[in-house]
């Protein structure tokens, strides 16, 4: 009976470890490469493996579910089989194994009890099911089911793990304790690094710039950075919500680094001024950018933009009264914002935008590449000391 147990259990264990490994292929891929293509588990919104593994959900501490699953597999396996190396190597440390079945039930037994969580939240929260996660779910249940004490509800399994976790660690005090500083890194970094999380890494990004009211990085005339400096330029729309994190992105960069300019430039989706947009999903856009282009000619420009980016005026008696803050000759503001010379220039950078493949917004173009869509801050920064590389050893684009 006990050699059937042992059997079925590595059984068991072996497809779990085969599952996971899946899993784990299809996290990276999604996470990681943009163009990836649909896996055979992703059959429509509701279920979808690669919708499921880009979600936070997927994460724990850092570390994809799937790599913890492996991991439990793995160590299933280890205490299924440590009779084995008990035999061949006597009075060693793997001594402390006394009653691995009960381990084994007890772990089986606590992942599926993190598994009914999980798929609560994949049903109720995120609404996509992972059909190969809810398949192993089952599995841990049955690994458990069948490595418990028999006559007992788990209890005397419980029971037997904590009093030998407890001897061992008594017996082994050192080790213990570096394998749980060991542990304790591996966790803090993989927690604050994020290295294996990039799409929760962008997502914390882009938290830390939503939550500021009133962009911190601002410039008080026409210059955001050095005059004289690399040039980026940031197409972006004024009622654009991730435009305005991409603005205040941008500004913390010029901020930081002394060595570029940011250059903002205008891409209303509004029909009224933007020809190449098909519909107005930001109506009012034009108006905005107006008002913006003609505060330049008082050099109040990028403080027009930070007032309209923070307070998002919907009508221009909004705007007209928020921008009382900013100290502008008011006549000379509707005056202009209203010129045909404002116009042309706002003209001209929804053609220069169209020019470089431009036709949403937020879009930043570093050594004039453009990057469509807001991205989180660190990549950014990626970006830009690339294009840095690529000019090592040239001027050109800084003398642009």
């Amino acid at each position: 009976m006990e050699k059937k147990k042992t059997i079925l259990i590595a059984i068991l264990a072996i497809i779990g470890f085969a599952l996971t490994i899946e899993l784990a292929f299809i996290y990276f891929k999604v996470n990681f490469n943009e163009t990836y293509s649909a896996s055979f588990c992703s059959v429509n919104s509701l279920i979808d493996c690669d919708g499921a593994a880009k979600t936070s959900y997927s994460v724990f501490l850092g570390i994809p579910l799937a790599l913890w699953g492996m991991f439990f597999y793995l160590l299933t396996l280890f205490l299924n089989f440590v009779h084995i190396i008990q035999d061949k190597f006597k009075n060693t440390i793997f001594d402390v194994f006394k009653n691995p079945k009960s381990y084994i039930a007890t772990l089986g037994l606590l992942s599926f009890l993190i598994s009914i969580t999980l798929a609560s939240i994949s049903i109720f929260k995120i609404n996509k099911i992972c059909v190969l996660c809810f398949v192993t779910y089952f599995i841990d249940l049955f690994i458990a089911l069948c490595a418990k004490t028999k006559g007992n509800f788990f209890a005397l399994d419980i029971k037997n793990t904590f009093v030998d976790f407890i001897s061992g660690v008594k017996k082994y005090t050192i080790l213990f304790l570096i394998v749980l500083f060991a542990f304790i890194g591996l966790i803090t970094y993989t927690s604050t690094s994020l290295v294996m999380a990039p799409n929760l890494k962008a997502q914390k990004s882009f938290e830390e710039f939503m939550k500021i009211k009133v962009n911190p990085y601002t410039s008080d005339n026409n210059i955001m950075g050095n005059l004289n400096g690399n040039k980026i330029y940031v197409y972006s729309d004024f009622l654009c919500p991730f435009c305005r994190i991409t603005h205040i992105m941008a500004s913390k960069f010029a901020y930081e680094n002394k060595e570029i300019e940011v250059i903002h430039m205008n891409f209303p989706l509004d029909r009224s001024c933007n020809k190449y947009v098909s519909n107005t999903p930001h109506p009012g856009a034009c108006l905005l950018a107006r008002y913006a282009l003609a505060a330049k000619k008082q050099d109040k420009y990028w403080p027009m933009s930070n007032l309209i980016f923070d307070e998002q005026p919907r009508s221009e008696r909004d705007l007209l009264y928020l921008s009382q803050k900013l100290n502008l000759d008011m006549a000379k503001l509707i005056q202009d914002a209203e010129s045909e010379e404002i116009k042309q220039e706002l003209e001209k950078q929804i053609e220069q935008a169209r020019s470089l493949g431009i036709y949403g917004t937020p879009t930043i173009v570093i050594d004039d590449i453009p990057y469509m869509s807001a991205m989180p801050y660190y990549k950014f920064k990626i970006l830009y000391n690339q294009a840095k590389q690529r000019h090592k050893n040239d001027k050109t684009w800084s003398s642009k």
